[in-house]
């Protein structure tokens, strides 16, 4: 008769399997796991096809590294490594994903660490899901979502408390003290990080002007944008754009200004 260690194995084996199945049946709600590494050891297929590939064996044993453009990668490495390093769970944050047709959108992304017998961090699991899709389900479970929709909409411009707050009809104090008990970031903290992020999108695939960045992500000036850029990243905007683009020469702004090829998955 099997002891009562190898019934607990193979429960959590099994448990572990029809977590992945169940996650299979929701097509907008996406899952993965990560070991220390941050190799992908497991994935629904909802998120495989996300990443514009056929199958689950494709994407195992890669890394963001040979999925995302590198400007994405930066902000998943240090999230990952942070969860991994320090064991804190990572709840709603907002990450920009590419996809399969080189176009962007906004999802909120959940990370928490995956521990082993011996209570050693030994990967991560993420869930992730797109904020352009809502549903009643969506909005139980994240009272905050349609203030969070307004940051990633509205980050161009200024937003006030007042105006997040009335999209979830909660007063300015409660609804600060609720989206930083969610967030752990202060409202106007996570609207900074998320015009960062624009920001970077638009260094990394664009020709636009520093100026022109700025404005388009919500920055009083270019100065504003290089400030927070330092502080955050440790560079200027104009270091971050020739960092992405390989250490070569900063482009020339042209006419149009469009987006420069991204890498895509190679199934």
């Amino acid at each position: 008769m099997p002891n009562s260690d190898t019934i607990e194995r193979e429960l959590v084996d099994a448990c572990g399997e029809a977590l992945l199945l169940a996650f299979n049946e929701f097509s907008d709600l996406f899952m993965f796991v990560k070991d220390r590494e941050r190799r992908f050891v497991l994935c629904s297929d909802p998120f495989v096809h996300l990443m514009g590939y056929r199958s689950v064996s494709q994407m195992i044993g890669l890394r963001d590294e040979d999925i995302s453009p590198e400007y994405l990668v930066d902000h998943y490495r240090a999230h990952d490594e942070r969860v991994l390093t320090t064991g804190h769970r990572i709840v709603d944050l907002i990450e920009l994903v590419r996809n399969v047709d080189g176009t962007y959108d906004w999802f909120l992304t959940t990370k928490l660490p995956v521990r082993g017998a011996d209570g050693e961090i030994i990967g991560l699991v993420g869930i992730t899901r797109g904020l352009t899709k809502r549903n009643a389900v969506a909005d139980r479970l994240l009272p905050l979502t349609p203030a969070v929709e307004l940051i990633s909409r509205e980050y161009h411009r200024q937003l006030t408390i007042a105006e997040m707050a009335e999209t979830v009809s909660m007063s300015t104090s409660h609804f600060s003290r609720t989206f930083k008990d969610h967030f752990g970031s202060t409202p106007h903290q996570y609207i900074r990080r998320v015009r960062l992020m624009a920001a970077c999108d638009l260094l990394s695939t664009t020709d636009l002007p520093l100026s022109v960045v700025a404005s388009r992500t919500g920055y009083y000036d270019q100065s504003h944008m290089s400030n927070e850029f330092v502080r955050e990243r440790g560079i200027t905007p104009l270091a971050y754009r020739v960092k992405v683009a390989g250490d070569g020469p900063v482009p020339r702004a042209a006419t149009n200004h469009r987006r420069r090829p991204s890498r895509s998955p190679t199934p």
